[in-house]
């Protein structure tokens, strides 16, 4: 006992405290759990038995509702949009100077651009912009629909018009398009009851959907555990376990959030699996 606690593998939190693990402590089991497991991991077949979802907010949501069922913590899930079609474009008139360019993806979702115009356009003309457009865009892949509504009408009168929808429509594709879902904050809740700091925090993050945004996960290939001051100071007191997977054909990022003092072994073994499985293509 002496010589851990003077590694700094021991330490108390008061003086009258008993001696607990320290972060050091636990990043080193984590460090030597993490190696076993993965190797383990490589044979283990997690079946998620979800609904098939065409839409990934549901799907997202669904996920992180079954992997919080199964751990026991909260569960943060996003997805990446992937190529959709369009199956149908309307545009109405927002207020004054604003057209609102509605998209039906073959999905379910839809995409709401508010265009901006330097002049009021007509009922009429949006009425034939509309039943125009929805003759020729029918199973057009989304990412080419700027180009096609570009291309479509030249040296006509409806052309700038056409070409500022385009535009708008290309700067809302560029940004990264994410479809999150959460599920067992009631978990937390009752994990660290006490620190109502970390909870009102995390809250913030759900119903902002910006708890992604914590920890940068794009360039993950594995399990990654974070704890203590590798996190924002509001999130000290908790533990977040995360690695990137597909399924349905999404890319995604799954997350486990829990107290420091989480099962470990039972999460990371369970992110192992779904990462090298969905590596291999089996989800």
């Amino acid at each position: 006992m002496v010589k851990l606690e003077a590694m700094g593998f021991l330490t108390k939190p008061h003086t009258s405290a008993g001696r607990i693990p320290s972060r050091e402590a636990l990043k080193f089991y984590i460090g030597k759990l993490s190696e076993k497991l993965d190797e383990k991991s490589q044979s283990e077949q997690i079946h998620l038995n979800l609904k098939s979802h065409h839409n990934p907010e549901d799907l997202s949501k669904s996920t992180a509702e079954k992997i919080s069922a199964l751990t026991n913590y909260l569960t943060g899930v996003s997805f990446t949009g992937k190529d959709e079609t369009v199956k149908g474009i309307y545009f109405t008139p927002l207020n004054e100077g604003i057209l609102l360019v509605i998209i039906v993806l073959d999905s379910g979702n839809i995409k709401e651009i508010p265009v901006k115009m330097d002049y009021n356009v007509s009922l009429e003309t949006l009425k034939i912009l509309t039943n125009y457009f929805n003759q020729i865009i029918m199973d057009t892949p989304l990412q080419d629909l700027s180009e096609l509504l570009r291309t479509s009408l030249k040296n006509t009168a409806l052309e700038y018009t056409v070409n500022s929808v385009a535009d708008h429509i290309r700067e809302d594709l560029d940004q990264p398009r994410k479809f999150s879902g959460y599920s067992g904050f009631n978990h937390l809740i009752q994990q660290i009851s006490e620190d109502t700091d970390t909870l009102r925090a995390l809250y913030d993050d759900l119903e902002a959907k910006q708890l992604d945004s914590i920890i940068d996960v794009t360039d993950s290939d594995g399990v990654d555990i974070y704890l203590g001051d590798e996190l924002p100071e509001d999130y000290h007191s908790i533990s977040i376990i995360t690695t990137n997977f597909k399924l349905a054909g999404f890319d995604g990022n799954l997350m486990i959030i829990g107290p420091e003092m989480m099962g470990y072994k039972k999460v990371i073994k369970l992110l192992h699996a779904i990462n090298n499985q969905s590596t291999k293509g089996s989800e």
